[in-house]
């Protein structure tokens, strides 16, 4: 594998995972961060370490403008093919406290973040091919009414794979993880519990969403697809967020 993967929100958690299993196949991985510098310096670190090649970038990707910077660096060093969308917000509303800029933050980082920076990738990616991955929730196929925005933002991330595939077709290929339940959310007392409410009674792990992510990367003839990796928790009905099950 050759050029560079830029994976958003990789300095903690599942983007993290993501970025130690690509650096694996040997891309140089772009450990994006916000507010995690000290964490997204610690993962590149261990990439390294164990013989990858990483580089750090920061940027607020509810910023327009910090994007613009962030992926201007990026165009220049000619090797940027690859994108990872994992950064998220994931703050509880219902339709009873619905508001329209607390709603807003959550689409801009969520939904239109990722869509801005496959523009960009797709503005400087000249002749060569590429990709872009989008990680969503298996809430999108498996709804109901809890954290509403959250739900909206990944749901429009999701049903978007196919026209972006077109739009971005034929250098750039995309395709969307709907991930299941991989780790404790806020304060959320029941993880252990519901972790295995799933068709496989196996929790989804990081490394399950990391893999299936570096199989998207070397699959050259597949976009459009939005595969669900979460043990069939798609397919258990559940009236209310498994956080409150």
């Amino acid at each position: 594998m050759s050029g560079l993967v830029l994976v958003t929100g990789a300095g903690r958690r599942v983007g993290a995972g993501i970025a130690r299993r690509l650096a694996r196949d040997g891309w140089i991985v772009g450990v994006h961060f916000n507010s995690s510098r000290e964490g997204a310096e610690g993962v590149a670190a261990s990439i390294r370490a164990d013989g990858g090649k990483a580089e750090i970038f920061g940027a607020d990707l509810s910023d327009q403008h910090a994007i613009d910077a962030m992926t201007s660096a990026l165009a220049k060093r000619g090797d940027w093919v690859g994108l990872v969308n994992s950064a998220a917000s994931f703050t509880p509303d219902t339709i009873n406290d619905f508001a329209l800029d607390a709603a807003e933050k959550q689409l801009r980082l969520n939904l239109l973040a990722p869509i801005y920076l496959a523009r960009k990738l797709r503005e400087q990616i000249g002749a060569k091919r590429g990709f872009v991955t989008n990680i969503s929730d298996q809430k999108v196929l498996n709804q109901n009414p809890d954290f509403l925005s959250y739900t909206l933002a990944k749901t429009g991330l999701a049903h978007a794979t196919g026209a972006l595939a077109m739009a971005l077709a034929p250098n750039i290929r995309v395709n969307c993880i709907a991930a299941g339940l991989m780790l404790v959310s806020g304060d959320q007392k029941n993880f252990e519990e519901v972790h295995n409410k799933n068709l496989t009674r196996i929790g989804t792990r990081v490394e399950d969403v990391a893999e299936a992510v570096a199989y998207l990367a070397r699959a050259e003839n597949v976009t459009g697809a939005l595969i669900p990796v979460d043990g069939g928790q798609y397919l258990v009905a559940s009236a209310r967020d498994v956080m409150f099950d």
